[in-house]
């Protein structure tokens, strides 16, 4: 019987982490590089070795590149959309196959250690939406030979989010903050809870402190970027009541923090970690009991929609139907039905606030249709978005049987709430 795993994965632009949900332990656990087990930081590059006619990734092509002859290929994650073709041993393949290659050969290479082991749920977190990346990754399902669903995509914001609210409640009882310092810089997150309506409101304040501090600025000089960090942390934890402090990113490796580590600590617990993104990315990957995060909390945030969209039955309760429910990315969310005009040629499109129930409506008439006996016009209406406020509701005639033929007519109402 095959083992299965609930899989989360940072993939950054130079390395990714994994984690997988330790189903004992009842948390996900780090996966640690096949030949170090102390770097859980794997490099995004791959080896093809001229000797054994294999291909390496991550810390092993990182050692076999120095024992064995062969080619080198990286540069793989800024390239990743990228029909460029670089030939290895004779043979042709596009940026975008080999960061295909590698996202999948880094899940082999935890997958292999288990004699029989499958992806039940792969949840993927980004620094940050990419158009690009997102289409190229939406293909990985197919060299993993999994169902399209059993991979999801989602930010290091949502990961974030989904690692502090599965800590314990202690931790976040008030608002928490969230430093992330990679070689871009330094950004800061406050999460903010409203208590007082149900359901609980999740807010996030996002400042970029990148043009202040980055690695880049100070080299060195440690004692400079421990000045700098505390008077930054100093400025942001007197403006709310801060529970919790989580510290993540390549900034914060290192033992550079003394000032800034006394300002943090004053009444507080601080964690530092470089999986935190990689962990929360598996406990979505769980789901199950983790699924009442988005039940129990009403998120917003920059990236999330606000509001459903769906359409009026037109009946005398003037019942709502969604096409698509929002309270999560614009990107991942998808949202498709049928339906039957029933003696119209009109629909009653509306955009359901998720926070107040408030609506706006518009009415579509549909144009250009035959005119067919009541009941026997069936539409298709599909939602998709360009950001978390914009997008558009596809219309599309599907006909009724052989009776009456699609004219394969489509329709684009674009909204913008």
């Amino acid at each position: 019987m095959a083992e299965v795993f609930y899989i989360g994965m940072d993939l950054c632009s130079d390395f990714t982490q994994m984690s997988y949900y330790n189903d004992i332990k009842r948390e996900p656990e780090s996966i640690s590089q096949l030949n170090n087990k102390e770097t859980y930081m794997m490099p995004n590059i791959l080896f093809y070795s001229r000797q054994t006619e294999h291909w390496y990734v991550g810390g092993e092509a990182s050692e076999a590149r120095f024992n064995e002859e062969g080619v080198v290929v990286d540069g793989l994650y800024r390239n990743a959309n990228s029909d460029e073709v670089i030939t290895v041993e004779g043979q042709d393949y596009t940026y975008r196959e080999l960061f295909l290659k590698m996202v999948k050969l880094h899940i082999d290479s935890f997958l292999y250690r288990y004699e029989a082991a499958v992806v039940k749920k792969l949840v993927i977190t980004l620094p940050e939406y990419s158009k690009e990346l997102y289409q190229v990754l939406s293909q990985l399902y197919k060299e993993l030979d999994v169902p399209s669903e059993s991979i999801e995509i989602t930010s290091h914001l949502d990961s974030g989010l989904y690692y502090i609210f599965n800590q314990e409640q202690d931790l976040w009882i008030n608002s928490v903050a969230l430093f992330d310092y990679n070689s871009d810089g330094l950004n800061y997150y406050r999460v903010d809870i409203a208590r007082n309506k149900k359901p609980e409101i999740v807010t996030v304040i996002h400042e970029d402190y990148s043009k202040q501090m980055n690695l880049a600025k100070y080299g060195n000089d440690t004692y400079t970027m421990d000045g700098d960090f505390a008077s930054i942390a100093d400025y942001e934890v007197k403006k709310a009541y801060i529970s919790s402090v989580f510290l993540t990113g390549i900034g914060f490796s290192g033992k550079w923090m003394k000032k800034s580590t006394n300002v943090l600590c004053q009444g507080r617990r601080v964690f530092v970690g470089q999986n935190i993104y990689t962990k929360g990315a598996c406990y979505r990957a769980v789901g199950g009991e983790y699924k009442e995060f988005y039940d129990r909390f009403f998120i917003e945030t920059k990236e999330n929609v606000l509001f459903d969209v769906g359409i009026s039955l037109g009946d005398e309760k003037d019942t709502f139907v969604p096409i698509a429910n929002g309270g999560k990315q614009w990107y991942n969310i998808h949202g498709k039905i049928n339906i039957i005009l029933d003696d119209t040629d009109k629909i009653t499109l509306i955009y359901r606030s998720r926070h107040n129930l408030e609506e706006v409506r518009e009415t579509v008439k549909i144009h250009g249709i035959p005119k067919r006996p009541n009941k026997t016009t069936k539409l298709s209406l599909e939602v998709s978005f360009e950001n978390p406020n914009q997008g558009a509701v596809i219309i599309k005639d599907l006909g009724f049987g052989k009776l009456f033929p699609t004219t394969n007519k489509i329709y684009r109402k674009e909204f913008s709430i």
